[in-house]
């Protein structure tokens, strides 16, 4: 699917058609981003962008032309429900949905006067989750989105531009497991048609591409219990349901983010995450929750914390992105009482670290498992030679009796930490699991060590 969006227009020749030429052809249309939209014939989908001041044009009413008309009956109570106004605006015939954005600026119209008080950010972030809803509705398809430039105010311009940068990380961290899934960005232009003396005006096309790092989008501040500036506590301190929630998101996104990027797998079979389904409708929930705080006034924007926000619609495509190749894996929490094999979590690990590019982490771990696979005590033993079939201490078998958790060998040793890792052996392979006396003694560490290159991707 093709998704084209434009900033509408009304103005007093906002109606008359223009010569679009694309591939030498010419496409006669009132925007270069329906000409787009006839150009492509695979059923793309044309979202309007429209200021909510867009109706504040004295000169364009002089038409008197039946949208006009509605206009002058209608204006009084228009910021009630722009969308009812707005929905009967001529180019809405050639397109297929419109999307209404906050504005900023002083405007007159006949003797009524309107201050609009958006913000940047706000308008930012309505783009964005209109895009990213969308996306989710055609989750499994193969998509682009195209960022047609040619017309709005510059702050309307930048905010597109913007809210591209932050959709494409999303759907990039949210696309590992089949990379074919990440839609192509785009932006287009068409020439400087305003002074120009030319008959028509070429479309350009561009394709944008961003980077993404295997980076969490939150720090451990972000997400600290203890914290009061937490974004949970931030953004939901009057709604307990809500703050309890993202919480409770935000730390298994952590430790499984964390288990991965530090070298721990048999983290990823101890502890269970959310499913793949249960994020995908979480991240909707905010979409919704935003959308509808934006729209509650449209004189003034609720100057919503942008940066919070992507925070957490950055971190939930990620955590949805990692559990979608958990579950293609069919990776999860294991039976406690038969643990998950070595060669299993080798394997697995393996394919894993390959789909997030974490490539270095499988020869750190590959040292380690042969370690315990194939190394010897002093009198020549491996460790399959050693263990019973039921479950005890891998410091019983390596490095003597010990009961205390230490993190620095946690990690140095990928996991295995000797004195909280069970070892058993099942028709000559080795088990393992973690003592669950230990499980946040294990969490604690991988919070307190988890990668925060936020700049990577924000």
């Amino acid at each position: 699917m093709k998704f084209i969006y434009q900033v509408g227009r009304f103005d007093k020749n906002y109606n008359k058609d223009i010569n679009f030429i694309i591939d030498d052809k010419t496409y006669k249309a009132k925007l270069s981003s329906i000409s787009l939209k006839n150009y492509f014939q695979k059923q793309p989908k044309l979202i309007l962008i429209y200021p909510v001041s867009i109706m504040y044009n004295q000169s364009a009413l002089e038409n008197n032309d039946e949208f006009s008309q509605i206009i002058s009956e209608k204006i009084s109570n228009y910021l009630e429900n722009p969308k009812e106004v707005l929905k009967v605006h001529p180019h809405n015939k050639d397109a297929d949905d419109f999307l209404v954005i906050h504005s900023i600026g002083e405007y007159k119209l006949f003797s009524n006067i309107e201050k609009f008080e958006g913000t940047y950010d706000d308008i930012v972030l309505a783009i964005l989750c209109d895009m990213i809803k969308r996306l989710l509705e055609e989750k499994n398809k193969e998509n682009e989105f195209y960022i047609d430039i040619s017309s709005g105010h510059n702050i309307y311009v930048s905010a597109m531009l913007e809210a591209l940068r932050h959709f494409s990380v999303f759907s990039k961290l949210l696309n590992w497991q089949n990379k074919k899934l990440i839609p192509k960005t785009y932006i287009t232009f068409s020439d400087p048609i305003l002074g120009s003396s030319a008959k028509e005006f070429k479309i350009h096309i561009q394709e944008l591409r961003f980077k993404v790092f295997f980076s969490s989008p939150v720090s451990k501040n972000d997400i600290d219990k203890n914290k009061k500036d937490r974004i949970s506590k931030k953004l939901y301190e009057n709604n307990k349901e809500r703050k309890n929630k993202l919480d409770e998101f935000f730390e298994k996104f952590i430790i499984l983010y964390s288990a991965i990027k530090n070298n721990t797998p048999l983290v990823l079979y101890h502890f269970e995450y959310n499913k793949h389904n249960e994020i995908i409708n979480f991240i909707k929930e905010i979409i919704e929750e935003i959308e509808n705080k934006l729209s509650n006034n449209w004189r003034k924007s609720p100057s919503l914390s942008k940066d919070d926000y992507l925070k957490i619609i950055l971190s939930l495509g990620f955590y949805a992105g990692i559990v979608e190749v958990l579950e293609n894996k069919n990776i999860k929490k294991y039976d406690f009482e038969k643990g998950v094999g070595l060669d299993e979590i080798k394997h697995k690990a393996k394919c894993i670290y390959e789909i997030f590019n974490l490539n270095p982490l499988i020869h750190i771990l590959g040292h380690e498992i042969y370690n315990l696979k194939e190394g010897k005590d002093e009198k020549g033993k491996k460790l399959i030679e050693k263990v019973s079939e039921k479950w005890e201490k891998l410091d019983k078998y390596l490095y003597g009796e010990g009961n205390s958790f230490k993190e620095r060998n946690f990690i140095a040793h990928a996991g295995f930490e000797r004195n909280i890792t069970e070892v058993r052996k099942e028709n000559n392979q080795l088990y393992f699991r973690y003592d669950s006396k230990f499980n946040e003694e294990i969490k604690s560490c991988l919070k307190n060590i988890f990668d925060i290159r936020n700049e990577d991707i924000l």
